[in-house]
């Protein structure tokens, strides 16, 4: 009996080693691990794990699902690269060309990053100091007695004096016309901001090409 202990113990020891040292279980171990995190949005550790799954495994869906689980985690640097090694190992694999449009998307947002970066800031101005003549300016000046007006005049206006004054004002001088005018052009700017910064399509983040797209699958 304690032979066969001794055996089985030596056979489950060796099963386990054989196991341990299997590349490919351990491939797909990191893909299945990967693949969950992926599935709940943890891309910067599903990057890590399919990256370590294609160490053990070179296949071309491992490579590509880690480049693109560093895009979406926002690694862009190690993104570009893999995909860019993605097309050069693997350049009649079916989807090159999309590979071919995220890289030239990266390359867009790397460069837009950098540029961002190293921009000297705009729209700032040097606060103005008061000179002498200007504070001259503003000193109070002598109080003016003024002089006396004659009862007749400082009799107010009757309301019809009044009425025919504002009726002959220009509408061109009345105030609310360009209050009116001046809200019709500012809405008409916000407007046209709008539309041009809306029409203008973003770099876009979106998982559009997830893992297994394409018939892009591990060959195991």
């Amino acid at each position: 009996m304690k032979s066969i202990a001794v055996a089985l113990a030596v056979a489950a020891f060796l099963f386990s080693s054989f196991a341990q040292a299997d590349p490919e279980s351990e491939a797909r171990a990191h893909y299945q691990s990967a693949t969950t995190h992926f599935a709940v949005g943890d891309f910067a550790k599903a990057a890590d794990e399919y990256q370590a799954a294609y160490m053990l495994k070179p296949d071309p869906a491992l490579l590509y699902n880690a480049a693109q689980a560093y895009r979406l985690a926002g690694n862009q640097d190690k993104a570009l690269i893999l995909y860019k090694n993605y097309v050069q190992l693997y350049p009649h694999e079916s989807n090159v060309e999309e590979v071919h449009a995220q890289i030239a998307k990266l390359k867009e947002a790397i460069a837009a990053s950098n540029n961002a970066k190293t921009a000297p800031p705009t729209g700032t101005k040097e606060p103005t100091q008061a000179t002498g003549s200007g504070a001259a300016s503003t000193a109070t000046p002598a109080a003016v007695t003024p002089p006396a007006t004659p009862p007749e005049a400082a009799t107010a206006p009757s309301s019809e004096t009044a009425t025919d004054a504002h009726e002959r004002t220009p509408l061109y001088k009345k105030w609310w016309l360009w209050t009116i005018v001046g809200g019709v052009v500012v809405a008409g700017v916000v407007t046209g901001v709008v539309l041009a910064t809306s029409s203008k399509p973003a770099w876009n983040n979106a998982p559009e090409i997830g893992p297994g797209r394409m018939g892009l699958e591990v060959r195991w």
